[in-house]
């Protein structure tokens, strides 16, 4: 067995259920009340960190608006706690080995707690910048930590009914949090978002230290890649910079911005240089050398990112060019609730009658479907109904309860079970990663194509124009001036070409889409799988739901 099995088998010991099985530790688990509140606790610390993703997203222009930035750093928000929750899941299995599950959960949830409160009371964008950041890795250690505490406790017969409930759990965030945030925004301010992350925080906390302060594990010293992780970490964040900076600085024409790019391109090809030779390595890269693997978790990470990117720009634009208020671009959202997680629970009971293939290049398909449905609304002219992206999301909750599922499957066949965590740490990472260069990619695309449409629009209307001087006359007919007349006119010109290259966003997703569904036939089959254990079962599910967070 090798230093990285040993790493990985101690750090998820409940998904093996072997070194942590209750029977053989002597430790009884608890019941009744206390069990009851061991199962709020631990899953109420979940919510309130996937709520800080989903809920942000719809707050993000009032935080701009009053830290007074322009709209564009409202994805810089969310980037960088999406950033550094990724650089906490390949971490956190070594630090809950080397710390104790428990401490380190405490430890990560008061941690998170302070990051809340400097975000809630600061003024400045580089502190609320800084404590996203924060939010976002210490929110990340407790994702797989609470999963494990909560499953320890669960008998071996119950372990199924552990693992929908953690399902639930995980999904109601980001389905109800732009709603829920919209509301927060729009009657007590957007800083109420980060006010309410102190006390529940804390009492998630107290509830955990008062339940479990006797499930101390063994601390053990185990080998980690810190040259690896520093690596990691400053490459992510130059390129991520470069990224959310990139159109206000005009790109190649900073000097500073390029020697960002270039530094984090040359840590990146460093630390692959270095993964490859180290013995532990904080990443296990020699997973893409299989075909399944590397097809399969580039696909969810593809996927995720334009899902996620769509999102962004849907409720961004639905707020800045239709004038939603902030909780009815939100419940937008609100149909993903209804079918996300069922569609999910039928495609984990079909998984293993049909080729995963298969099962991933329909919900591709259907994924194209739903762009190209948003694309031909005409979301903000007198045709434009509330329930037109309303009920497209009922499209998108089907395709979002089938997107993790096939594809997992996918990329961890032919794997070990020990290869298989490993794999799902990385495949997580790539998945957080798409989520967070997501926004500023669709969000720059955007950009360019509404101003193409409007230089194409300004250059239709001329003097000489039938229709640009009937209009003009209707507009003097109502007492506005020529040069108000001529700044209306802009204007409209300027809400179309935003509506235009929303459309063509979405449009463009469709054909990467529909290029995905083709893609995923170039790997190798993983057809019906006649009999499954039910231990084999949860297991896999549990995996999955790690994947899905945040």
């Amino acid at each position: 067995m090798t230093s990285i099995d040993k790493n990985a088998r101690s750090a998820w010991a409940t998904l093996t259920h072997d070194s942590l099985n209750n029977a053989q530790d002597g430790q009884r688990t608890l019941t009744g009340i206390p069990f009851f509140f061991l199962n709020f606790g631990l899953l109420l610390g979940n919510i309130l960190v996937l709520f800080n993703t989903g809920a942000f997203a719809s707050v993000s222009l009032h935080a701009t608006g009053d830290l007074g930035v322009s709209p564009s750093h409202a994805g810089w928000m969310q980037t960088y706690y999406f950033i550094s929750l990724a650089l906490a899941l390949p971490i956190s299995s070594w630090l809950a080995v080397a710390v104790g599950e428990v401490r380190l959960y405490l430890a990560a949830m008061i941690a998170m707690t302070l990051a809340s409160l400097l975000c809630a009371v600061t003024g400045d964008l580089f502190w609320f910048l800084f404590g996203r950041a924060l939010q976002g890795f210490f929110g990340g250690l407790t994702i797989p930590l609470s999963q494990t505490l909560l499953m320890r406790e669960y008998p071996e017969s119950t372990k199924s009914f552990a693992v929908s409930l953690w399902s639930i759990a995980a999904l109601s965030p980001f389905t109800l949090g732009p709603a829920a945030g919209g509301w927060i925004a729009d009657h007590l301010g957007w800083r109420w978002l980060f006010y309410l992350n102190i006390p529940l925080p804390l009492l998630a906390a107290a509830l955990a230290w008062a339940l479990l302060f006797d499930r101390q594990s063994q601390q053990r010293k185990m080998p980690f890649d810190k040259v690896g992780f520093l690596l990691l970490a400053s490459a992510l964040f130059c390129l991520q910079t470069v990224l959310n900076q990139g159109q206000d600085a005009d790109w190649f024409n900073s000097t500073g911005l390029m020697g960002v790019a270039l530094t984090g391109l040359l840590m990146l090809a460093y630390f692959i240089v270095w993964e490859l030779a180290e013995r532990t390595p904080l990443l296990d890269l020699r997973l893409f050398a299989r075909r399944n693997f590397a097809i399969g978790s580039i696909m969810l990470s593809l996927s995720f990112m334009m899902m996620y990117g769509l999102l962004s720009v849907l409720l961004v634009r639905l707020q800045v060019v239709a004038g939603y208020t902030s909780f009815l671009a939100g419940s937008v959202l609100l149909p993903l609730v209804f079918l996300a997680k069922p569609m999910a629970s039928v495609m984990h009971r079909i998984m293993h009658r049909f080729d995963a293939r298969l099962l991933a290049s329909v919900n591709m398909l259907l994924f194209a479907v739903y762009c190209y449905w948003i694309s031909r609304y005409d979301f903000f002219g007198r045709g434009g109904w509330f329930t037109q992206p309303l009920w497209s999301q009922v499209l998108e909750g089907f395709c979002l309860g089938g997107l993790f599922v096939p594809l997992t499957t996918l990329f961890l066949s032919g794997l070990t079970p020990r290869r298989q965590i490993q794999a799902v740490e990385l495949g997580g990472m790539l998945r957080v990663l798409g989520g967070s260069i997501a926004s500023p990619l669709l969000g720059l695309f955007w950009e360019r194509r509404t101003a193409f449409h409007q230089s194409r629009l300004s250059e239709s209307f001329s003097r000489y124009d039938g229709f640009a001087s009937e209009i003009t006359v209707r507009l003097h007919a109502v007492g506005l001036s020529d040069q108000l007349a001529t700044a209306k006119l802009a204007a409209v010109a300027g809400q179309h070409a935003a509506i235009l290259g929303l459309d063509d966003t979405f449009r463009l997703a469709a054909w990467l889409f529909m290029g995905l569904a083709a893609v995923v036939w170039l790997a190798n089959p993983v057809g019906p799988k006649p009999t499954v254990t039910d231990k084999e079962d949860y297991r896999l599910t549990a995996l999955e739901d790690l994947l899905e967070e945040p």
